[in-house]
């Protein structure tokens, strides 16, 4: 493919799976695949059942459900069902008022809505289903949190979207790139169109601002800021990205209203990738046209990462996603070789594949600091010329191939670890 072409696409998917998100993205999957259902239903709601896959189901347990304190599927989708707007995408619950949160939890006060895994469904998958007295609606989503596939009224498709052509054909594209075009493609790009990644390091930076000032989830940022103010902690480049990260991660785990941008369709990982290339570019003076390209690099990377790996995964995607991608940036934004930029890819995967994936909620902040800090480290570490060697336990001979075990462990094994895990949550 020509390398134009290759920009082109490149450039369209990264800004696809960049968007503003209220809340954690599972629960507001369903919440607007339940929006959606409410287009097509008339009357009163007698029964709501959503049938979700392992990967929503885990990662939508125990998050809070923005504006209601509460966590829950269930509540999610009620919520959407209720007062949801599927034309605003991730930003579903964006005009979410208190009657809607009394009326969407009288629904499950009344044993009204069931959920349920659906075995043998693609990493995101939802099924949401409400019947009336004289009505049936049925709503899917598939392969992409607000990729609505599907919608059936009365046994009739009304709506039907071919999806996994797409998917594939994305990942198809992914998979024929390697880290020298990425690089190519990052420094050739006009800075005029990465204005959404400028926009994106903006408002994630609001999102930790806010994280910081006021109290939410586990306040892993906040408590970090007062360890220092306390003279408990002292606080370089890398802690800086630490706080900062988990203060956006704590703001949005803990049902904050501050919309957060997207990366890979990750609003965690939006955070993720952005915040440690944003601090060391403050920290170390670099240009906003520098730093605004290195986070676009770092958005491609997560997205590479995925076509291998799976959007949701029994590893962590901040660890394997978003932490490689701010990696990548940070280590090309302070001139770093093509060697030293796959070396510090390869120090990361070395060091934190092996974190989980146990479901989304306030304790991702802790997941998300320690990549984030390590991000920073990792590409310190490879500039100064420490490199892991190759074929060492996951890291392969090259970083394509490092990506592709990433992949293949991800797939072969931790989709066991996440039939474990839902047996464990559901204790």
């Amino acid at each position: 493919m020509h390398m134009e072409k290759m920009k082109d696409n490149l450039l369209k998917l990264v800004r696809e799976n960049s968007a503003p998100a209220l809340g954690c993205t599972e629960p507001v999957a369903v919440a607007y695949a339940g929006a959606a259902a409410k287009k097509y239903f008339k009357g009163q709601v007698d029964t709501i059942e959503i049938l979700v896959s392992k990967n929503i189901y885990k990662n939508g347990k125990s998050v809070i459900v923005p504006g209601t304190g509460e966590a829950g599927l269930d509540l999610a989708g009620s919520l959407g069902f209720v007062g949801g707007n599927s034309d605003k995408g991730f930003m579903v619950l964006k005009d979410i008022s208190e009657d809607h949160i009394r009326t969407a939890k009288n629904i499950l006060k009344d044993g009204k809505i069931k959920i349920g895994i659906k075995e043998g469904s693609p990493d995101i998958y939802i099924n949401f289903i409400v019947k009336g007295k004289d009505e049936v609606v049925e709503t899917i989503v598939q392969d992409g949190h607000t990729n609505l596939v599907k919608v059936i009224v009365n046994n009739k498709d009304i709506y039907n979207k071919s999806t996994s052509e797409e998917e594939s054909s994305d990942n198809d594209f992914l998979k024929q790139l390697n880290f020298k075009i990425m690089r190519q493609i990052t420094e050739e790009i006009d800075l005029k169109d990465l204005d959404f990644i400028a926009y994106g390091i903006k408002q994630n930076t609001k999102a930790a601002e806010e994280g910081l000032t006021n109290d939410y989830g586990l306040k892993v940022g906040a408590s970090l800021k007062k360890l220092e103010s306390d003279g408990l902690l002292k606080i370089d480049m890398p802690r800086k990205a630490r706080i900062l990260t988990a203060a956006a991660a704590d703001m949005r785990m803990g049902g904050g209203n501050c919309e957060i941008i997207t990366s890979g369709g990750s609003g965690n990982q939006g955070i993720g990738v952005t915040l440690p290339i944003m601090i060391v570019a403050k920290e170390l003076d670099i240009d906003e046209g520098k730093m605004v390209r290195s986070a676009f690099f770092g958005n491609i990377v997560n997205c590479y990462i995925k076509a291998f790996a799976g959007k949701l995964s029994g590893i962590c995607g901040c660890a394997i996603g978003a932490g490689i991608g701010a990696t990548v940036g940070i280590t090309w934004m302070l001139g770093g070789t093509d060697e030293q930029i796959q070396g510090a890819c390869n120090n990361m995967f070395a060091n934190i594949s092996g974190m989980i994936c146990d479901g989304a909620k306030d304790t991702c902040s802790l997941k998300l600091c320690t990549s984030a800090e390590e991000a920073v480290l990792s590409a310190l570490l490879a500039l100064n010329g420490t490199i892991v060697h190759p074929n060492i336990g996951i890291v392969g001979t090259d970083v394509e191939e490092t990506i592709k075990n990433i992949g293949y462990l991800s797939r072969q094994a931790f989709t066991t670890v996440d039939d474990v895990m839902i047996d464990i949550l559901n204790k």
